[in-house]
């Protein structure tokens, strides 16, 4: 079972009200997932909070600390389900341990990069994770076969620190700095002058992907492929008001009950209006989730972007 199976499981108990069973289930997966503490810890403890055990919750949410893990402090505090745990000393003192220990991890956090797939595939994929997640988790989506042996992937991992062991894109031009540098990295270690790049990205990462292929000062990318995208408008806007790229190229890959939906349809009609050729699938019934049937969805994908170099060929 992945992270990701156990979370759905534990929400569908949750809804079934079998709250015993997802108990248990989160506790037996510390075990299997012991740098996912934090995440476990915080279902747990308000799960607690809605039985109305705050002490449970409290000494939960003080055991991630004590293995070593932690939260960014908003998280806890601005998180509805915690809230009558405001008042407690106890919760005080855990919000602050954490702001210590998240200062002190943000000092040393810098931008990264690993690798997967086809060292001898033509494309090269450069996908960027999502808000709260970091290389390791992120590339596990897109080590299916069907994706590692037609591409080579370098993943950037963001210099800016979110929570434990998760990164964000929040200030776009750090990102687009931190994209750029690991880029330039990945590309002359594995020499990659000849083969044709395409920055992808998942949910805030597919926007900051399509913002970079946007702009004409950002030679490394002309084609995204975008992933549940988060789109920022007013950043878009602002964008595509200046110099364009004339050769960007998208693929916008979302489902209908993604909470981003109708910006996406929004970008889409910005992208038109600019003439900016740019592909949308739209999976029914899907939310912020890769497609099912990703491999398949990222080949239509990569095919639509590069298509203008096939016809030159």
């Amino acid at each position: 079972m992945t992270f990701i199976e156990l979370q759905r499981q534990v929400i569908d108990l949750v809804e079934k009200k079998a709250n015993k069973e997802a108990f248990t289930l989160m506790e037996e997966a510390k075990e299997k997932f012991p740098q996912k503490r934090d995440r476990l810890g915080h279902w747990i403890a308000s799960l607690y909070v809605l039985e109305g055990k705050h002490q449970e919750a409290l000494a939960e949410l003080q055991d991630v600390i004590e293995h070593g893990l932690w939260w960014n402090p908003e998280i806890l505090s601005a998180d509805p389900d915690l809230s009558t745990l405001k008042p407690y000393a106890e919760f005080k003192t855990i919000l602050l341990e954490c702001q210590r220990m998240y200062e002190t991890e943000k000092e040393s956090a810098h931008a990264l990069y690993t690798t997967l797939g086809n060292q001898e595939a033509e494309t090269v994929l450069f996908p960027l994770h999502w808000k709260g997640s970091n290389i390791e988790e992120f590339s596990k989506q897109w080590a299916d076969p069907g994706i590692t042996n037609h591409y080579f992937m370098g993943f950037p991992q963001s210099s800016q620190l979110f929570s434990y062991q998760c990164y964000s894109w929040d200030d776009p031009t750090i990102a687009i700095n931190d994209v750029r540098t690991t880029y330039q990295s990945f590309s002359q270690q594995h020499h990659l002058a000849e083969k044709v790049p395409i920055i992808t990205g998942a949910s805030q990462g597919g926007n900051i992907a399509a913002q970079m292929s946007l702009r004409a000062d950002v030679e490394e990318f002309h084609y995204f492929i975008a992933i549940v995208p988060a789109f920022d408008l007013a950043l878009l806007k602002e964008t595509l008001t200046k110099q364009l790229d004339p050769f960007v190229k998208g693929f916008i890959m979302t489902g209908d009950q993604d909470p981003f939906y109708e910006t996406v349809l929004e970008a889409v009609q910005l992208f038109e209006a600019y003439q900016i050729p740019c592909q949308l699938i739209v999976k029914e019934g899907m939310g912020h989730v890769f497609p099912a049937d990703f491999p398949v969805v990222l080949e239509e994908a990569v095919q639509y972007v590069t298509e203008q170099d096939t016809k030159k060929d």
